[in-house]
Parts: C-alpha cells; structure tokens; sequence
C-alpha cells in the first residue's frame, strides 16, 4: 500500500519539477547577454573607465588605431589622431585606440598617460568584430556601422589620410549595399 502511495505521488511531482527545470531554463536564456549586447569598457583620457555598449554605436562608424609603445611611428601619428578625435567626437565617426600588447588596464591608463592619448582606449577586442591580422604597426582599422571592417590602413596616419580612409570606405560600403 505503501508504495502505491509514493507512486501516485511521486508522478505528479517528477512532472512539477521537469515543469519547473524547463521555467528555470526559460529564464536563464531571457537573462543571457544577446550578442549585440556585448559591453567592452573603454579607458578615457582622464583616466576614467566607462562601457563602451556596441548596442549603441551600431549608425557609427569606428575608426580603431592599433599602437603599442614600443612603436615610434604610433607615437609620432598620437598629435593627429588626438586632433581627429576632437574634430569627430560628435559625428558618425568613432576614433578608438588598441594597444597591440594587450596590457592589464593599470599599465595601459600609465600609456596613455604618458604617450599623451586623448581619445577613449578598449581594454579588450570585441568579441563579435573581426580582429585583423596586424602585419605591421600602427595599423587603423576602418569598421562600418554593421561592424565589418571596410579598411586597414597600414603605418602612421595623419588627418588628411584618415578622413582619405573613411571617405573611400563610405564608398565601398555604399558599393557593396547597392549590390544587395
């Protein structure tokens, strides 16, 4: 008698914990970060660490300078790109910096410091942009508002050759949504 007991009343409850696991399921995915929603932090000129949400820079176009410091070149173009960001800050472009070695944040706030960069640094790749092969330094990468990368520009890159880079990748864009 004992065990008709727990059979009929063990059923129903395996039957309201399987409903329950698949509740939990259900919540864990609603919860989960959608790929769009990624967020890399950005290390800013006065030292601030803010997120940088890629949800919200989908109408920009990002302009990402690779550097390191070690690198004479990334040191000599630092005046121009500072220049640029200042004149970009609120238009539908976006200058980035990335530090080619990947360095703790502490030691990349010290660089930025000291190479005198004043536009916003990600301390990380994004996860869902393509991470060019880097052949050489500095290299500037041109990323269009649905995060393809339309250019590299290879070496040191003064105003005139950046503004050159995003023109030419406009059109390239423009191109390419055209044959669609």
């Amino acid at each position: 008698m004992l065990v008709r007991l727990t059979a009929v009343f063990l059923k129903p409850l395996i039957v309201v914990m399987c409903f329950l696991s698949f509740l939990s399921f259900l919540s864990l995915l609603a919860c989960s970060d959608n790929e769009g929603s990624e967020t890399v932090t950005l290390l800013l000129a006065d030292g601030e660490v803010t997120p940088l949400s890629l949800e919200n820079t989908q109408q920009r176009w990002r302009v990402v300078n690779i550097w390191a410091e070690w690198c004479k070149p990334c040191w000599q173009e630092i005046p121009e790109l500072n220049q640029f960001y200042a004149q970009h800050k609120q238009t539908d472009v976006e200058l980035l910096g990335f530090n080619f070695d990947e360095v703790a944040s502490d030691e990349l706030r010290r660089l930025q410091s000291k190479m005198s960069i004043d536009f916003p640094i990600l301390n990380a790749w994004p996860q869902h942009w393509t991470q060019p092969e880097v052949m050489g330094l500095p290299a500037t990468v041109i990323i269009s508002p649905n995060d393809v990368i339309v250019d590299v520009l290879w070496g040191e890159q003064t105003m005139s050759s950046l503004q050159q880079g995003i023109d030419e990748a406009r059109e390239i864009f423009a191109l390419k949504a055209s044959d669609l």
